[in-house]
């Protein structure tokens, strides 16, 4: 039934496309030729596509460096994921567009991202600068491109993971008229359309929209995985003159999938059972529901200040049934716990104000930002379990021989239930000053002034906490020549105060932490290929990882520390031939924890090998990639990963290959490209960590997707 139904939506998104040529060859039929000529016969309503590479390095990423400074004057590390690279990829979620990005590594699934970045998970996405709190995965189907920072990032955007942040910066409406249409198919019964629709509303085209939408229909390689997902986003803009803009943007998002927890480890490796087998059952599910309205909007003062504002209002829900699971034997027996998550509802507030310019003081050239922001959030987690009873059908399962009850569990015990309230408001101020033409200076700070309060309502309990800091970030980089660079940055930070209790009720502590980094960036004059390496040390306190011991509760390491060496480059080698590359060499160990047999002290950080190697090439029959045939061919090879804080199992290294093939032209007014890609072309078995030894999630397996887009 599903592939049948898969199969139908597919004809009618293919009549659609069809209709839409048709429409199109008409409109440009009506269309008379200026002259009779072969170039007077062009096809006018096309959309000049320019030159396409995907290792693309934005000149700036003001949104994410809270400055206008070119990023290769910047003391700090930010990679660019463009949408070029995304779509040669067929990446469609956050944790996929960044595979080609040095020290950040993907974990297993969930309700969460799972990303870790040098070293540390980083939990939360920021979308234009605002940081989201929504459950399920960041979409991409508006994003313009992605933006990374490397380190701390508190000085400009508050408390968050001090390891780096994601900034997804979204595709804004274009006064030109543009339509994409565009449907995808691949193994499992996959299935996905986007509509991606942009233009004026009015004859001054001072009112502008867009128009992103996804529909996702697709099975898995893992048994009782399906997922149903759509994703709309409609945008206004009002663009009254050249000095004045304003963003009306409306996200709402709707992921049906269940909550996958993975396989087990045994003994020190994961357990030996084919990628499909899921140790849960075919009833469970789980839905994520989110809602976001932004308001962005600059005026531009006069030549050198620019006023900048931001609102966003966001609500998550999510909801469901799963199964939490256990090795009891040590061999091949899981006992398993149902959890219904009753309720997991988020409501987050947002709002700033931004003054940014670039005077001239003390006759020295500045770019200078100061800022204040407020947040407030809301969460309510309400989870029931089942009864801890080995004579509970389907409480205990062989791994090797399940035997799958299809009994719908009940959960009477109220696991879980409590209330967050967060407030928290920052002041900051960033300078980047050039002292002379070859050197310049970077000198930011900002006060957090936050407050949490946790309501345990099962213990009657209520803990609260109080964090203020200030957090510093210095920088200095010495630039001879356009074209390179060499800087050194120290910063301090402070994270979001941790979510979450440990088993004895207990809030935790806030994350603090504090980098230094030194490092080197380059371009050619042609600005079509750049590299930059960075040297770092990180190191953070108060690190919660999940209690092996006690699942749904947390526990926190002390301190530990992140060393690395991080290399990337890309852009156009050839005119042909478009890459991108990255290595990683990441050392990281805990460096203080608690005494006693179950202490970690010296051990590894989960998920994160010692080297990785990334990579993506694209050859191009025309230079630029806009036209005629494309192949391409990535590669992840990662070295072996600790599956958890204990150090207790370990993942093996892999290496996993990737292939595509498009091909583009025009027809009836039309910019067509046909596109495939062969994901883990040499079948690879790898593994993905969760921090957990009892959720180790299966990579996925040999993968083809097809897409058909049609752009008018």
């Amino acid at each position: 039934m599903k592939t049948q139904h898969s199969l139908q939506l597919s004809l009618v998104t293919l009549a659609c496309l069809a209709f839409f040529q048709s429409h199109a060859g008409a409109q440009t039929a009506a269309t008379p030729p200026a002259a009779a000529t072969p170039d007077a016969q062009a096809l006018p309503g096309v959309k000049v596509v320019g030159d396409r590479d995907i290792g693309l390095r934005a000149e700036r990423a003001s949104s994410t460096t809270k400055g206008s400074t070119p990023l290769m004057q910047t003391p700090m590390s930010v990679q660019v994921v463009p949408q070029a690279l995304v779509e040669d990829r067929q990446a469609n979620t956050l944790r996929e567009a960044l595979e080609t990005v040095s020290g950040v590594f993907a974990g297993s699934t969930s309700v969460h991202e799972d990303i870790i970045v040098r070293g540390f998970p980083v939990y939360d996405s920021y979308r234009n600068g605002v940081k989201t709190r929504r459950f399920g995965p960041t979409e991409l189907a508006n994003a313009e491109r992605v933006e990374v920072l490397k380190g701390p990032s508190s000085t400009q955007f508050g408390r968050g993971d001090i390891s780096g942040m994601f900034n997804v910066v979204t595709k804004k409406p274009q006064a030109d008229t543009y339509v994409s249409l565009q449907q995808q198919i691949g193994s499992e019964d996959f299935l996905q359309t986007h509509l991606d629709a942009t233009g004026a509303l009015n004859p001054d085209k001072t009112l502008l929209y867009r128009f992103n939408a996804v529909y996702e229909d697709a099975g898995s390689f893992r048994d009782f995985i399906d997922t149903k997902r759509y994703f709309i986003a409609p945008t206004l803009s009002w663009r009254p003159n050249a000095d004045v803009q304003f963003n009306l943007e409306l996200e709402h998002a709707n992921h049906d999938s269940p909550i996958d927890r993975g396989i087990v480890a045994v003994g020190e490796r994961p357990a030996d059972v084919p990628r499909s087998r899921n140790l849960g059952e075919s009833f469970t599910g789980h839905e994520n529901r989110s809602t976001l309205l932004s308001l962005d909007g600059s005026q531009k003062l006069d030549a050198t200040w620019t006023l900048r504002q931001n609102l966003m209002l966001e609500h998550a829900r999510g909801e469901g049934l799963e199964y939490q699971h256990e090795l009891v034997d040590g061999e091949r027996t899981i006992g398993r716990i149902p959890r219904r998550i009753q309720q997991r509802d988020v409501d987050t507030q947002f709002v700033s104000l931004e003054l940014a310019g670039t005077p001239q003081w003390g006759g020295l050239g500045h770019d200078f930002v100061v800022g204040v922001d407020h947040a407030r959030s809301k969460g309510r987690f309400d989870f029931w379990e089942g009864e801890l009873d080995p004579t509970i059908p389907g409480f205990l399962l062989d791994i090797h021989q399940p035997a799958y009850t299809g009994i719908v569990p009940e959960t009477p015990v109220h696991g879980l239930d409590v209330t967050n309230r967060s407030r928290a408001w920052g002041v900051y101020a960033q300078d980047q000053i050039r002292l002379t033409p070859e050197w310049q200076l970077l000198l930011g700070g900002r006060y957090d002034n936050a407050r949490q309060t946790s309501d345990d309502h099962l213990a009657g309990s209520v803990s609260k906490a109080h964090d203020k800091r200030f957090s510093p970030r210095v920088g200095i980089v010495f630039s001879p020549a356009a074209w390179w660079s060499l800087y050194g940055s120290y910063t301090e930070s402070l994270s979001d105060a941790n979510a979450g209790t440990l088993a004895s009720g207990a809030a935790l502590d806030p994350i603090v932490g504090k980098q230094y980094e030194i490092g080197f960036k380059a371009e050619t004059l042609d600005k079509r290929l750049f590299t930059t390496v960075a040297l770092y040390q990180l190191t953070k306190q108060n690190i919660v990882v999940p209690d092996a011991q006690n699942p749904g509760y947390a526990v926190q390491l002390g301190e530990a520390r992140s060393r690395g060496l991080e290399w990337d480059m890309g852009g156009r080698v050839t005119p042909h031939l478009n890459l991108t590359a990255s290595y990683a060499y990441t050392q990281t160990e805990v460096t203080r924890d608690a005494a006693g047999p179950e202490s970690t002290e010296g051990n590894r950080l989960y998920g994160v090998p010692r080297h990785a190697v990334k990579l993506f090439a694209r050859w191009d029959q025309q230079a630029g990639g806009s036209a005629g045939l494309s192949l391409g061919a990535g590669m992840v090879a990662l070295s072996e990963q600790e599956v958890d804080a204990q150090n207790s199992a370990r993942i093996p290294g892999y290496a996993r290959f990737d292939l595509m093939a498009a091909y583009k032209w025009r027809n009836s007014g039309l910019r067509w490209t046909a596109q495939l890609n062969l994901l883990n072309a040499d079948d690879k078995t790898y593994y993905l960590p969760s921090g957990s030894r009892h959720e180790i999630a299966f990579g996925r397996p040999r993968t083809v997707l097809a897409s058909l887009r049609a752009e008018y």
